[in-house]
């Protein structure tokens, strides 16, 4: 395509979850124009209304950072636990799109990644304020695992982390559990005069999903300072993700394959005390999987999804200009993961 061309074509890429939902625009030049925030757009946890506002947020604020561009977006791509008919009924009245696409949750982080890596197979596990796992394998078929909610699993994601921790914490005050620093730290975290008013916060006020989940940070800092119960639900996280990995390897018969296994989402931020653990028990599995560093958001794999069905071509030059026009947009960017071969 004519770089011409190019310069007037502009794209979208929308990824939402549980806690907060990330908006690209660029050109098809791979030039970044704008990007934008909002807030959850998961339809299992919030309202239709609180959705639309998030995605409205999101989408809009993007658009008018990026001038906004005098022709309407040629293709939108969007990624997250929400109707595509409600995304692109929001996305068009911002923007007025043209197309608007759905790009599966897992697929989106895979496709961010993907035009980087030498293999041409593996599997991407993303946890944040949830936890899920998608893959496919050299003969083109794909598997899913986790995604089933804070109820019913999500085990390892920010929610699990924050639960898991206070539930310690008041095992600990009751003394039916070890001593943890993660008492202190949470009622500083909260604004809590004592650990036992947990009780009165979730069940009588009520915390959404998304504030349990901010607490993984705090858990991970805990675990840092040397506190054994943090470390050791930091451990459990990256294990429970990797049961994630591991059936979506075995589903696709991929055990004695090498392939990649990329890691998404912000509790991988939380280092060496979850990611080697995760590491350990995938390789278990299969041995010549290799944890790849995932330098870009999913938000990125929608915006390229949406790139090439409006006829870019990902590859070159192009991935080279678009990697840099990336690295200036920390919306853009994927946790770094720290092995402790890297250091803590």
């Amino acid at each position: 395509m004519a770089k011409e061309t190019a310069d007037r074509l502009i794209f979208i890429g929308v990824d939402g979850g549980g806690t907060k939902t990330a908006c690209l625009v660029a050109d098809g030049t791979g030039r970044i124009l704008g990007a934008g925030l909002g807030g959850p757009i998961n339809l299992n946890f919030v309202s239709e209304e609180t959705a639309r506002a998030s995605m409205g947020q999101a989408v809009g604020s993007a658009w008018r950072a990026a001038g906004p561009p005098p022709q309407p977006p040629a293709v939108a791509g969007v990624s997250g636990p929400i109707a595509l008919a409600l995304s692109a009924e929001i996305i068009t009245q911002e923007t007025g799109a043209a197309s608007v696409i759905g790009v599966g949750e897992g697929e989106a982080a895979w496709k961010a990644v993907s035009p980087w890596l030498t293999h041409d197979c593996g599997v991407a596990v993303d946890a944040g304020t949830g936890s899920l796992a998608f893959g496919f394998n050299r003969e083109g078929e794909r598997a899913g695992a986790g995604g089933a909610g804070t109820l019913l699993g999500d085990e390892g994601s920010g929610y699990w982390i924050g639960l898991e921790a206070m539930r310690a914490a008041l095992r600990a005050e009751d003394g039916r559990g070890p001593p943890t620093r993660l008492k202190e730290a949470l009622c500083t975290a909260l604004s809590l005069r004592h650990i036992r008013e947990l009780i009165h916060l979730i069940y009588q006020i009520g915390m959404k999903r998304h504030e349990v989940a901010a607490l993984a940070p705090v858990v991970a800092h805990v675990a840092r300072e040397g506190d054994a119960t943090a470390a050791r639900i930091l451990a459990e996280a990256g294990r429970e993700l990797a049961l994630d990995a591991e059936a979506v390897v075995r589903r696709l018969k991929m055990e004695d394959e090498a392939f990649a296994v990329v890691p998404f989402g912000s509790v991988f931020a939380a280092g060496p005390l979850l990611v080697d653990p995760f590491r350990e028990a995938v390789q278990q599995v299969a041995p010549g999987a290799q944890i790849v560093e995932a330098h870009y958001a999913p938000v990125v794999g929608s915006l390229m999804a949406a790139m090439e069905a409006g006829g870019i071509e990902l590859k070159g030059a192009f991935l080279q200009h678009f990697s840099e026009e990336l690295a200036r947009h920390p919306l853009a960017l994927g946790p770094k993961l720290r092995s402790s071969s890297q250091g803590d």
